[in-house]
């Protein structure tokens, strides 16, 4: 695949295509117009110079002399052939003509008549009189290549002022290609400033054509960011986690060339140590990249009714239904595992608290996607809700759980750029809704 062409240049090339299209069409068009033109103003005049002719002849009522000398008069006067038949059937034509084409004229229909003289054309008119006693046609006739000096004049004059309009209009169109340019060199500029760490985002004040993608780039960077704090703390986290549990096998294992380690120092060293195993594989699994990812899709019913069955096994004493208008190949622009991972969590906490029943609804809203988790267990309440998304906390300590379920909800719908509330449900218990926007 060839890299894209340059905007400037690609404007260019095709300003000259259409530019030469441009002067064919005008070519064209401006020939037929002045054609159709001159040829109407000739008609007039011809039809005009018939009548004049006419009304002296039938005014004066010469002689064949008499006409002859007119003939020669209007062909020195106005440089016209004149073809006169008389009613006897004589026919009198201007001798500084082509007398066998003129003679031609008797055999053409009455109207607008095309005559061949030489290298030249004839164009004229003729008219027949039937009711009169002295003339039976007179033709009027004038050289086409005379008279086409003056259309071309007028043709050229044309072409000349459309290349002039041509010409400012193509720099009007290079201006306001520039202009409308522009703010993609000020976009270049913040790039280059981004990546040089002056600044953190992206100028939004572009024009609105360009907002959907600042958008987007900032959007981007945003999710980055706070992916690279995730496992700056993920990384402080661990880092911490192994050391103290480093530091307290070390101090058992350091007195080993006195005594050997008793069996309570080694129960200790091996629940110490499991319990880094559990921590390192829960930080290692928050250490993948999460959140939206760009063409990425899940299918939200078809996961939930997935997670459902699971989490009917684990609590087999517990009723999960969903209530849902969405068909199963439903998709959405989510990571699969961020979205189960979601779903895992919330219905475990329901099955945890509930007395008999979760209730999981999936909606497609004006401004994107809900899921509603409801049960019917003792609720959380305003205080707790306050606290409750924060790592390591629990609500009852008697119930088994590290106190990381909503705290892994919580960042999943932060990647995603969705919101969580938590509310109370219509049967009393825990109501969490998490809503999930549409992409930019």
């Amino acid at each position: 695949m060839s890299a894209p062409k340059s905007i400037r240049r690609t404007a260019i090339q095709y300003g000259a295509v259409f530019s030469l299209v441009y002067f064919t069409l005008i070519f064209f068009s401006h020939t037929y117009v002045i054609k159709q033109l001159s040829d109407e103003s000739r008609k007039q005049h011809l039809n005009k110079e018939l009548g004049n002719f006419q009304a002296i002849i039938e005014a004066e009522s010469p002689t064949t002399d008499d006409l002859s000398n007119m003939i020669n008069q209007f062909e020195m006067l106005l440089g016209h052939a004149i073809v006169i038949e008389t009613a006897s059937g004589s026919v009198l034509a201007s001798p500084n003509f082509d007398q066998s084409q003129l003679q031609g004229a008797a055999e053409k229909p009455e109207g607008f008549i095309h005559i061949a003289q030489g290298a030249n054309t004839l164009f004229g008119l003729k008219r027949i009189f039937s009711a009169s006693e002295k003339l039976a046609s007179i033709t009027v006739l004038e050289t086409e290549g005379a008279l086409s000096e003056r259309p071309l004049k007028a043709h050229l004059t044309l072409l000349g002022a459309s290349a002039v309009l041509l010409a400012i209009l193509l720099a009007l169109i290079g201006t306001t290609t520039h202009l409308t340019l522009k703010p993609i060199s000020k976009i270049k500029e913040d790039l280059r400033r981004l990546q040089s760490g002056k600044q953190s985002r992206l100028n939004p004040h572009v024009p609105e054509e360009f907002r959907p993608l600042i958008r987007q780039l900032n959007d981007l960077l945003e999710l980055s960011n706070r992916r690279l704090d995730r496992h700056r703390r993920l990384n402080s986290d661990l880092s911490h986690l192994v050391k103290t549990s480093i530091s307290a096998n070390l101090a058992i294992l350091s007195d080993i060339d006195t005594l050997p380690p008793s069996r309570e120092d080694i129960v200790f060293m091996a629940s110490n140590l499991r319990e880094l195993d559990k921590s390192l594989n829960y930080r290692m699994s928050k250490a993948d990249i999460s959140g939206r990812q760009m063409g990425r899709t899940c299918m939200p019913v078809e996961i939930t009714a997935s997670v459902i069955t699971v989490m009917e096994k684990i609590f087999p004493d517990t009723v999960f239904r969903l209530h849902t208008n969405l068909p199963e190949n439903f998709s959405w622009p989510m990571e699969r595992q961020d979205l189960s991972e979601l779903l895992g969590n919330l219905l475990e906490n329901g099955g945890k608290w509930c007395q008999t029943t979760v209730d999981v609804t999936i909606a497609r809203t004006s401004s994107g996607l809900s899921i509603e988790v409801a049960d019917d267990g003792p609720g959380i309440s305003p205080e707790a809700a306050a606290t409750v998304m924060n790592r390591g906390t629990r609500l009852d300590e008697t119930v088994a759980g590290f106190g990381l379920g909503l705290s892994i909800v919580s960042e999943i719908v932060e990647d995603n750029l969705g919101h969580l509330e938590i509310g109370s449900s219509k049967n009393g218990g825990a109501r969490i809704l998490i809503l999930l926007p549409f992409p930019d």
